[in-house]
């Protein structure tokens, strides 16, 4: 496929059966009247419905959507395409407006983890009598599990990630800089088709890629140094990551040794990690050879992360997580030794987890690339 398609995919938002049953699922597990939805980018996954200040009352009856004139016309269109929606102006606060359609002596579940305090505190004056449940965890493992549709989006933002990184291996050259290599990758991933970087790009050279998430500055490059370079793209508002360190000339010994720990480690975890496993035992696949290798506390943080609408969701992939991922997560692999004063090493690829292993979406080569 030429490469100015790679971002083509489909636009028009559309809603997710199958999580809207899952939620139909937990009100009645929970005895909810309803459960509320507040946070923007969870709105999008639930109904396919995007807008900057919304929220969503589902109930096994009838599903609302609020929101203000800013998005009326859009808001009506998509209530008429999707008719298990109905529209519900704003027209003070979204809080008010929900407050409205809750009756008292219903109990309503939340998003815990997304409310603020102050949020919660209106909501409670403004519905007398309704008993409020923070449900926050269980809505979140309903949308860990990725839609072939968003999997896709995700699978062309990697694609132009792998093609930008290609172009942008041909740029390093002695005296560029962190800041002016991660100005060449952003151009490269926005002429390949990325909406806009997922994140902000790093590019570290030398003892500074000891930094896990450094910000580039302007010491030029000298050959033997390490190059970390972590960025991700969007596609059709999804997002991707990915982690390569190459070695600008010829590595050294400590170099290729470091980096075969860590290439060894993140395969390992690439092989064996699949669906219905403990997290924790996902992240002891990669952590158990690099601490056997004497560098356990110069890995100090979670083998990965989950990656969807954000590039940091659920499932965080630690030894402090004890979670069983579902099959269709989309997770990153991406183990890491830190040394002060010499240098990092890391690489990370996204994976979709599956009951037989991962399917990766990233493909950039992960062996020692001297450049």
């Amino acid at each position: 496929m030429p490469l100015e398609k790679l971002a083509s995919g489909n636009r028009k938002g559309a809603a997710a059966p199958s999580r809207m049953a899952a939620l139909h699922r937990l009100c009645s597990k929970g005895s909810f009247s309803s459960i509320l939805i507040t946070d923007t980018i969870d709105i999008a996954y639930i109904s396919g419905f995007s807008s900057s200040h919304a929220a969503l009352l589902v109930s096994r009856k009838k599903n609302r959507l609020f929101t203000d004139f800013r998005y009326q016309t859009e808001a009506l269109c998509f209530c008429r395409r999707h008719a298990e929606w109905s529209y519900k102006p704003v027209t003070s606060s979204i809080i008010e407006a929900v407050a409205a359609c809750i009756t008292p002596g219903d109990t309503v579940g939340f998003q815990s983890d997304r409310m603020t305090i102050d949020d919660l505190t209106t909501l409670k004056k403004s519905a007398r009598g309704v008993r409020f449940v923070g449900c926050g965890a269980a809505i979140t493992e309903v949308l860990m599990v990725r839609l072939p549709m968003e999997i896709a989006a995700m699978e062309r933002a990697a694609r132009i990630g792998d093609a930008a990184f290609k172009r942008l291996l041909a740029d390093i050259r002695p005296g560029i800089t962190e800041h002016d290599l991660v100005r060449q990758l952003e151009q490269h991933c926005s002429d390949l088709g990325s909406e806009k970087p997922s994140f902000d790009p790093i590019a570290l050279f030398g003892a500074r890629s000891a930094l896990p998430h450094g910000r580039p500055g302007h010491a030029g490059l000298k050959r033997g140094q390490f190059i970390l370079v972590d960025f991700g793209c969007m596609v059709d508002g999804f997002a991707s990551d990915m982690t390569r360190t190459v070695v600008f000339g010829k590595a050294n010994r400590r170099q290729r040794e470091l980096y075969r720990i860590v290439h060894d480690a993140q395969q390992k975890a690439c092989r064996e990690a699949r669906a219905a496993m403990d997290a924790r035992a996902i992240d002891a696949l990669a952590r158990d050879p690099i601490s056997d290798a004497g560098y356990g506390e110069r890995f100090g943080h979670a083998l990965g992360h989950g990656i969807g609408r954000r590039v940091h969701e659920a499932p965080r992939i630690s030894a402090r997580v004890s979670l069983k991922v579902p099959a269709n997560a989309v997770i990153t692999i991406e183990p890491g030794i830190y040394l002060p004063g010499f240098g990092g090493i890391r690489i990370e690829d996204m994976a979709v987890l599956q009951g037989d292993g991962v399917r990766l979406l990233t493909h950039s080569p992960r062996g020692l690339l001297e450049i």
